[in-house]
C-alpha cells in the first residue's frame, strides 16, 4: 500500500510540473507576440518617365488604307462580224493611244471596198459627163435658137412666092419641112438644156451615194483594227487568233494613264478641314509605301455604305507614284498643313484616346485633350495632341500605368531626348510593375509571419488547455489521503 501512496504522490507531482511549464510557456509566447500598436504606412511614389512639352507649330499626319484605280476605263470592242487575225498586245503593256491592240480578218471589207470604189468612179465620170453636156447645151442654144428663126423666116418667104404663083406646091412644102425639122431640133435642145440640171444633180446624188458607200467599207476596215483611245496599260484580253468576233464582244480593256488615283477613306473628323484645304487651293499629300508621294485633288459627295468617313482622291504627283499597280491596296499617311499649338506625345501618354497626365508637384493630374492627328518625324512615331493646359509648358506623364488615377504619388524620371521612344516607356512600365509585385510580395510574407506566430500560440495554449482538463480529471492530493487512510 505504501508503494501505491508513492505512486500517486509522484504524479501529482508531474501535473503540477505541466501545469506550471504550460502557464510559463503561455506566457512567454504573449510577451513575445506582435503589438497590437497598428503600423504607420506610407505612401509609395511610385518611379515614372515624363517628358516636358511646350506647343508649337507641327504638320499632323494619319494614316489610312485605300486603293488605287482608275476612274476612267474602256472595253474595246467592235460590231464587224469577222474573225480574229492578231492580237498585238498582251495584259499589262503599256500602249500609247492609236495603237494597235487587235486585228480582225478584213479580206471581205477589203473586197467590198474594190466594189465601192469602182461605183465612186462611175458616178464621179457620169457626173463629169453632165457637166460637159450641160456646158455645150447653154453654148449651143443661141445656135440652135438662129436656125429655128431663120427656117421660120424662110417658109414665110416661100408662103408669100406661093400665094404669088411665084414657086410650085412642091416646093413649099420641101421649106415648110424644113422648118419643121428645125423647130424640133429647137424644142429637143431646148428639153435637154432644162432637163440637165435634173441629171446633174441626180448624177451628183449617185456620186454622193458611192462615196458614203466607200466610207462606211472604209470605216468598217479602220474597226477591224481595235486602237487605243488613250495612254494606258492593259487590263484584260478577252480574244484569241481565230475566235469568231460577234457585234457588242468585249475584246479588250484599257485604263487610262491620266485618271489613276489614290482613293482613301477618311475619316470623319479630318473632313472639315480637307474641305477647308481645297477650298484655300493648300495642297494636301499622301505617302505610300516606297515613297509615292500624291495630291489631294478632290472629296467625294456621299458616304459609300459600310463607311466610317468619305473617300478623298489623290492624283499621283510623279511617275514613280503612276506606276503603282491598279487595284493594290495600300496605306497612306495623309500630311495636312502645319497646325498651332500642338504637342507630340507617344501613343504609351495617352489614355482612352482623348486623356493624358500631367505631373505636378510630384502628382498626376488628369487632363482632357483633342487629338488632332499623327507624325511620324526621324521615323518615331508621335500623337498630336491640343490642351490650354499645355500653354507655357507642362511635364506630361509618358509611362502607361495600369493604376494611373488623379492625384497618385510619383517619382518623376526625364530621361534624354534622344532616349525617349517606346522602348523606355516600356522598361519603366516593366520596372514600376516588378516594384508593385515585390513590395505586394512582402506584404505578403508580413502577413504570414504575422499568421503563424498567432497560430503557434492559439495551438500551444489549446495543447496546455487540453491537457489541464485531462490532468483535472486524475487524483488530487484529498483523494490520495483518503486512499491511505482506508487503507490504514
Amino acid at each position: 500500500m505504501t508503494t501505491k501512496k508513492f505512486q500517486l504522490l509522484a504524479r501529482h507531482r508531474t501535473m503540477l510540473i505541466i501545469v506550471s511549464s504550460t502557464v510559463l510557456i503561455c506566457g512567454a509566447l504573449f510577451a513575445t507576440g506582435p503589438s497590437a500598436t497598428p503600423e504607420v504606412t506610407r505612401e509609395k511614389a511610385w518611379p515614372v518617365t515624363v517628358v516636358d512639352v511646350t506647343p508649337s507649330h507641327i504638320r499632323p499626319s494619319f494614316r489610312v488604307f485605300g486603293r488605287f484605280e482608275a476612274s476612267q476605263s474602256a472595253v474595246l470592242s467592235s460590231d464587224l462580224v469577222a474573225s480574229v487575225a492578231e492580237v498585238v498586245v498582251r495584259e499589262g503593256d503599256q500602249v500609247k493611244a492609236g495603237d494597235a491592240l487587235l486585228r480582225l480578218n478584213a479580206g471581205d471589207i477589203e473586197r467590198k471596198g474594190q466594189e465601192m470604189t469602182a461605183r465612186r468612179d462611175g458616178a464621179r465620170a457620169g457626173l463629169a459627163s453632165m457637166q460637159n453636156e450641160l456646158s455645150l447645151a447653154e453654148r449651143t442654144r443661141e445656135d440652135y435658137a438662129a436656125l429655128h428663126a431663120a427656117a421660120l423666116a424662110k417658109r414665110e418667104r416661100h408662103r408669100e412666092l406661093l400665094e404669088r404663083k411665084l414657086i410650085s406646091q412642091v416646093l413649099f412644102d420641101e421649106v415648110q419641112s424644113q422648118a419643121a425639122e428645125a423647130s424640133i431640133r429647137y424644142q429637143t435642145q431646148q428639153r435637154v438644156l432644162a432637163d440637165l440640171p435634173n441629171r446633174l444633180t441626180q448624177a451628183r446624188a449617185e456620186l454622193a451615194a458611192a462615196e458614203a458607200s466607200l466610207a462606211q467599207v472604209q470605216a468598217d476596215l479602220e474597226k477591224s483594227v481595235i486602237r487605243a483611245p488613250f495612254d494606258g496599260p492593259i487590263m484584260t484580253v478577252a480574244a484569241a487568233p481565230g475566235e469568231m468576233n460577234v457585234p457588242g464582244r468585249a475584246l479588250l480593256e484599257i485604263a487610262s494613264t491620266s485618271s489613276f488615283e489614290l482613293r482613301l477613306e477618311v475619316p470623319d473628323r479630318y473632313i472639315e478641314r480637307l474641305q477647308a484645304y481645297l477650298a484655300a487651293g493648300v495642297p494636301v499629300t499622301a505617302r505610300t509605301e516606297g515613297e509615292r508621294e500624291f495630291v489631294l485633288a478632290r472629296l467625294a459627295r456621299q458616304v459609300r455604305q459600310g463607311q466610317g468617313g468619305i473617300d478623298a482622291f489623290f492624283l499621283p504627283a510623279d511617275a514613280q507614284a503612276r506606276d503603282t499597280v491598279i487595284g493594290v491596296v495600300l496605306q497612306a499617311s495623309i500630311t495636312l498643313p502645319a497646325e498651332a499649338d500642338l504637342v507630340a506625345l507617344p501613343s504609351e501618354s495617352i489614355y482612352e484616346n482623348d486623356r493624358i497626365y500631367r505631373v505636378e508637384d510630384g502628382r498626376l493630374l488628369a487632363t482632357s485633350v483633342e487629338r488632332v492627328g499623327e507624325t511620324g518625324d526621324q521615323g518615331i512615331h508621335r500623337i498630336l495632341v491640343r490642351s490650354a493646359a499645355f500653354k507655357g509648358g507642362a511635364s506630361v506623364l509618358v509611362t502607361q500605368l495600369p493604376q494611373a488615377v488623379n492625384g497618385m504619388l510619383v517619382t518623376p524620371i526625364r530621361p534624354p531626348p534622344d532616349n525617349l521612344v517606346p522602348d523606355a516607356s516600356a522598361s519603366m512600365v516593366k520596372e514600376a510593375s516588378a516594384s508593385m509585385v515585390k513590395d505586394a510580395s512582402a506584404s505578403m510574407v508580413k502577413d504570414a509571419s504575422v499568421s503563424v506566430r498567432k497560430d503557434a500560440s492559439a495551438s500551444v495554449v489549446k495543447d496546455a488547455s487540453a491537457s489541464i482538463r485531462k490532468d483535472a480529471s486524475a487524483p488530487t492530493g484529498e483523494d490520495v489521503s483518503r486512499s491511505i487512510e482506508s487503507d490504514a
